[in-house]
């Protein structure tokens, strides 16, 4: 009977939920200008581990990006699109 009480405590271990936490930025692009931009831009931003989701707007010339902290950095995020040759710049937040 004590076998149960240690998986027990074993498996509400591994089910717990980490520290990490689901981040939305936005990244300023001002290399965006033609139609295909965008698609580059994501693509890069979207090949990084921990990246969720990335939309990319060429009007605006911005990336909001959903990640995982855990396992990303922006400065990662950002890297990326700089070696696809799209320097990206965390865009100033409202508060």
């Amino acid at each position: 009977m004590r076998l149960l009480p240690a998986f027990a405590l074993t498996l509400a271990t591994l089910s717990a939920p980490a520290f990490a936490a689901e981040r939305t930025v936005t990244f300023d692009v001002p290399g965006m200008y033609c139609a295909s931009c965008p698609y580059i831009v994501q693509s890069a931003m979207q090949s990084v581990e921990g990246v969720l989701s990335v939309q990319t707007d060429l009007d605006t010339r911005t990336a909001l990006v959903v990640f995982d902290d855990a396992i990303v950095t922006p400065e990662a995020i950002a890297a990326a699109s700089a070696a696809a040759g799209y320097e990206a710049v965390l865009a100033e937040s409202g508060s």
